[in-house]
């Protein structure tokens, strides 16, 4: 009788065990401080980031800057995240709530969501960055999104390592951090970025002072994959144009797409986008309607871009 029990209730348990560690997952990064040292792994290329992380009360600042190539920093505080590119003169900001989640906090406030259309497992024990991790596997129900697997920091659940996953779970993106120190004490002046922020020119919303959505009407998708929904609609200034777009952000809680909407003036024709590309784990797909140009693109497989894309008209 023991022995049957066991058996029914043991897959709850181990479901149970797989929410209880996205959770503490997912209140990590609101909750530890800390600094380190990552590389990212991408279309062939290796990068060095070191990253400074303040949590306080739930309220997180942060810093992250390039070890190697060109400098770039990316500064969040409570209501923006800045991206400094000083080489090319230029600054782009966002409102933390229209940003696509980055590492290590890259899970879902809804879970239910994420197991809506992913199967998520836990994998085994390991260590990364001298510390004990466990292992989770988040697969995709579908060929719409990608894999990933993940390492988690046992002691607190920050995430140490993530890997993106194509169809044929092939790794196409990798973070992984290789030194941290944990629940470091931090100082303001290290949150600081190096070039001063009037030295750049800024793009961002087209309404920096409130950061209200667009309530630009004409466009609808027609198709969309399954779970994904309209997160965010925004204006802001095309960097390579200086002109307005439209930005929608469709997202399943996990995987994100960005639907870009331009009028092209007759100088920027030549150059519209048509057709697929791909950089690294993310793919992009452009067409023209009328005079607007249309581009979709994410870290999404091809057929999740193709189909977005191809689904944009005029109401």
């Amino acid at each position: 009788m023991a022995v049957g029990a066991l058996c029914v209730f043991t897959p709850a348990i181990a479901e149970q065990n797989v929410v209880d560690l996205l959770m503490k997952v997912q209140t990590a990064s609101q909750k530890v401080n800390y600094t380190g040292t990552f590389v990212y792994h991408h279309d062939g290329d290796l990068e060095t980031m070191r990253v400074i992380h303040k949590a306080d009360d739930g309220m997180v600042k942060e810093r992250i800057f390039s070890l190697n190539g060109a400098l770039r920093e990316i500064i969040r505080d409570e209501e923006r995240v800045w991206c400094y590119l000083p080489e090319q003169k230029m600054g782009v900001h966002e409102y933390r709530q229209t940003t696509e989640k980055n590492f290590p906090s890259i899970l879902p406030q809804d879970m239910e969501r994420l197991f809506n259309h992913y199967i998520v497992k836990l994998g085994d024990p390991g260590r990364i960055a001298n510390r004990i991790t466990q292992r989770i596997s988040i697969q995709p129900k579908d060929d719409f999104r990608y894999g990933y697997e993940l390492w988690a920091d046992a002691a607190t659940g920050l995430l140490l390592r993530a890997d993106l996953l194509d169809q044929d779970k092939s790794v196409i993106e990798q973070y992984a951090f290789v030194e941290i120190a944990i629940n470091t004490q931090i100082n303001e002046q290290d949150l600081q970025p190096i070039t001063p922020r009037n030295d750049l020119v800024w793009f961002g919303p087209k309404d920096p002072a409130t950061g209200k959505e667009s309530d630009v009407a004409g466009w609808k998708v027609t198709q969309m994959p399954s779970g994904f929904i309209l997160s965010r609609d925004i204006k802001r200034i095309s960097p390579m144009r200086e002109q307005p777009m439209e930005h929608r952000v469709y997202s399943d809680g996990l995987a994100s797409v960005s639907v870009f909407i331009e009028q092209l003036r007759d100088s920027s024709r030549k150059k519209a986008i048509k057709g697929l590309s791909q950089m690294g784990a993310v793919h992009a797909f452009g067409t023209m309607i009328d005079d607007y140009q249309i581009t979709v693109m994410g870290e999404v497989p091809e057929a999740t871009v193709s189909l977005i894309g191809a689904s944009v008209e005029l109401e």
